[in-house]
């Protein structure tokens, strides 16, 4: 070979390296004995080289040993158009390191939206959001209007509901949809479960309130505006924004960032607070038909519900946690039970979820807390990641 032509050969190999995407490496890391599934691990775009990411939505996570794309879903977090986090769930063994691979992935499946959420301007104006286990609404500001206006069928709350699935399929759209035409009712168990759960003035399952002097509770009103941020098959993420309220020692400024994650009954709460470095979130105690388990950091109310059992709790992160208190003064949505917590750097997380003993999704309530007690464990001791 003569070396015209090997310096040609050379060169051409140079030019189709420089053309051919450097392979970039996920390596995660579990450091607990414990399996690790439907845990969400979330990749920055803006930590991937530059060829990546102007051809992010062709992008695949590859799992080498088993030759095969997991499932994963991109998230525009600030709204700008342009896409800023890759999220996917693998399964990992205890005490194991696993290594994926990003890759063009020409041929995405089909996915459903198992965790869904949207506002529902034909039932005043809620909010409803949902994944593959629970379902949850609060209300917005026309039912708030309806209360001022001294009209009927408002509300003015920033307590949480609960909607009881027993199905893994989206429930949402369907049930609303069977009201509005056909008046279905979704308070009543039509197969898939029902919504019969009474929030009223309370804090339902999770709202905030800050606890002044002689047992008086402040909250704040219903939500003013919201901003859908993400729906798909690993997750829904969305905000909203609260008229500023009054607290104990002046106005408090409040922004809740909500997510839920596919095959979690648990949604995470990141809520953005200022004017005040402590505050509580509550469960309602209904009639008092039940029984208050402290765990420290997990608080949780089991409860009589119709003749089934209803199993509400707050879940918050050790650096939060504060402690735990009751208040039951025997009157209709003021008794509950209360996480105290910790504001820190005007930045709050904790976690709010349920187990209805209807869905089947747990042997017993004793399964229930001992998932919980090994939830509360991996959000203290993330899956590691390191991207090559």
């Amino acid at each position: 070979m003569t070396t015209t032509k090997i310096i040609y050969l050379l060169g051409l190999i140079c030019l189709l390296a420089s053309c051919t995407p450097n392979t970039v490496s996920i390596h995660l890391t579990n450091n607990l004995n414990a399996e690790r599934q439907n845990e969400t691990i979330e990749i920055l775009i803006a930590d991937l080289p530059d060829h990546w990411s102007s051809k992010v939505d062709k992008i695949g996570i590859y799992d080498p040993a088993e030759n095969a794309f997991l499932i994963s879903q991109l998230i525009d977090v600030n709204q700008d158009g342009k896409m800023d986090q890759l999220i996917f769930q693998p399964t990992m063994a205890p005490l194991s390191e696993k290594t994926f691979q990003l890759k063009v992935q020409t041929d995405k499946p089909e996915v459903v939206d198992y965790c869904y959420s949207r506002i529902v301007p034909t039932r005043i104006d809620d909010y409803t959001w949902e994944n593959d286990r629970v379902a949850f609404r609060t209300y917005g500001p026309a039912a708030q209007a309806l209360v001022e206006e001294g009209k009927k069928g408002g509300i003015i709350s920033s307590g949480i509901d609960c909607w009881l699935k027993k199905v893994n399929y989206p429930v949402i759209n369907k049930w609303y949809k069977a009201s509005e035409e056909e008046d279905i009712s979704y308070h009543e168990d039509h197969g898939e479960g029902l919504d019969n759960y009474h929030v009223g003035i309370s804090r339902g399952a999770g709202g905030l309130a800050i606890k002044g002097e002689d047992d008086q509770y402040f909250v704040s009103k219903n939500f003013i505006a919201h901003s859908t941020l993400a729906t798909g098959p690993l997750r829904t993420l969305f905000q909203l924004d609260y008229a500023d309220w009054e607290g104990p020692q002046g106005m408090i400024k409040e922004q809740k960032t909500i997510s839920l994650d596919y095959g979690n009954n648990l949604m995470k709460i990141e809520v953005s607070l200022q004017g005040t470095d402590h505050i509580v979130a509550g469960i309602s105690l209904q009639e008092n038909n039940g029984s208050i388990i402290d765990k420290n950091n997990i608080l949780i109310f089991k409860q009589d519900h119709f003749d089934t059992t209803l199993s509400n709790v707050i879940l918050s992160p050790k650096i939060h946690y504060k402690g735990h208190h009751e208040y039951n003064p025997g009157i209709k949505d003021q008794n509950h039970a209360f996480l105290d917590l910790k504001v820190i750097d005007e930045s709050l997380v904790y976690y709010v979820g349920f187990y209805w003993s209807e869905s089947n999704q747990f042997a017993d309530h004793e399964a229930w807390e001992a998932h919980l007690d090994d939830l509360a464990i991996k959000i203290e001791n993330p899956i590691l990641i390191n991207i090559n």
